[in-house]
């Protein structure tokens, strides 16, 4: 009896609370913070501000039939997006981020580093 209840009660640790309920994405999202980690030899700090600057602009719309807008300074897009159970949101067939305490969190890597960006639902 005791070996059973231990079991119950990993298995729902496990899943209670790792994975969002879907309505938690629908939702209008902007940039909370934006972390950029370029090669300092291989870049300038303008390049580094410039960079930041455009990722502050970034905003998603994810909407009740899992379709995700992506709107830029330089490009908008939109496609399906979906999320696996290990919270990583899946999106055009790659990895787009990552579902964390409430926020989506991506990051891009570069040639001269990578750049990550935090987002809040609205």
């Amino acid at each position: 009896m005791k070996k059973r209840f231990l079991f119950l009660l990993s298995f729902g640790l496990l899943f209670c609370g790792c994975k969002p309920e879907p309505n938690s994405l629908i939702g209008n999202w902007t940039v909370d913070k934006v972390n950029v980690q370029f090669d300092e030899s291989r870049t300038t700090p303008e390049l580094v501000k410039q960079v930041g600057e455009m990722e502050r602009g970034n905003c998603l719309r994810i909407t009740s039939d899992s379709c995700l807008v992506f709107k830029g300074t330089e490009e908008q897009w939109e496609e399906n997006i979906s999320m696996r159970n290990d919270s990583t949101l899946y999106c055009r067939g790659t990895l787009f981020g990552t579902w964390k305490d409430g926020m989506i969190i991506t990051t891009t890597t570069s040639p001269v580093g990578e750049v990550v960006v935090v987002y809040k639902k609205e």
